[in-house]
């Protein structure tokens, strides 16, 4: 009996928060930053910082404000609100490269890759700040896996954005939509860009989140290890 084909050719994953472990990586670098600066870390610190920073990537995912304007203003409001005199630019550029730095995985992502790398062809596609995603994925024991990394920051558009897999597409010499799958953890980015560039989504959902509107994935999981179910 033959094999039956793969429903897919090739996986575009998402980084941050479905393959790595961003939340453990930041807090090792605020950590080690605010340190070197004479600040006292704290989960008050980290958590204002968190929302801060989450309402500024949004805007950056909607076009509102470049990636140079955020890298900076997420320190500038956070040390206002905390009424901590440091210089931002500084601290940015020191958090930044111990951000670089984190390589930290989720579990089960590099045994989900490796295996899925040995059926299908892969592709990285991720909203973050180039000399920290680069640094990042070229530590990582996964980037072997990979055929090519597409970064916001350095094709100077974001995902959902048409023009961000309009990219990607290319990097995969122009496949078939039908034959393409995104997987992410973000519903306003990975899922969104997926389902308005007419491709099938999978929506990494391990905290079992509320779907509530658009945009509707074409899958839903709670473990990497589902995906094989999937493709």
């Amino acid at each position: 009996m033959e094999t039956p084909r793969p429903r897919y050719g090739w996986l575009i994953f998402d980084a941050d928060g479905t393959l790595f472990d961003f939340r453990s990586g930041e807090t090792a670098a605020l950590q080690s930053t605010t340190r070197r600066h004479g600040i006292t870390y704290s989960s008050q610190l980290h958590e204002i910082y968190s929302a801060i920073s989450a309402e500024l990537w949004r805007q950056f995912e909607l076009g509102e404000i470049p990636l140079k304007q955020l890298r900076v203003m997420r320190f500038e409001r956070l040390f206002a609100d905390l009424e901590i005199d440091q210089q931002p630019e500084s601290f940015n550029l020191d958090f930044m490269d111990a951000l670089g730095k984190q390589t930290q995985l989720l579990p089960g992502a590099e045994t989900t890759v490796r295996r899925l790398s040995s059926r299908f062809r892969l592709l990285l596609a991720t909203n973050g700040i180039a000399v920290v995603q680069r640094s990042r994925f070229a530590r990582s024991s996964i980037r072997r896996y990979f055929e090519d990394v597409v970064i916001s920051d350095e094709i100077g558009v974001a995902k959902p954005q048409t023009e961000f897999m309009v990219e990607a597409f290319s990097r995969m010499d122009h496949p078939a939509k039908s034959e393409v799958l995104m997987i992410g953890d973000s519903l306003s980015s990975d899922i969104a860009g997926g389902v308005a560039f007419g491709i099938d989504t999978c929506w990494f959902n391990p905290d079992d989140l509320p779907l509530g509107g658009s945009p509707k994935p074409t899958y839903t999981i709670a473990d990497l290890s589902e995906i094989d179910a999937i493709v």
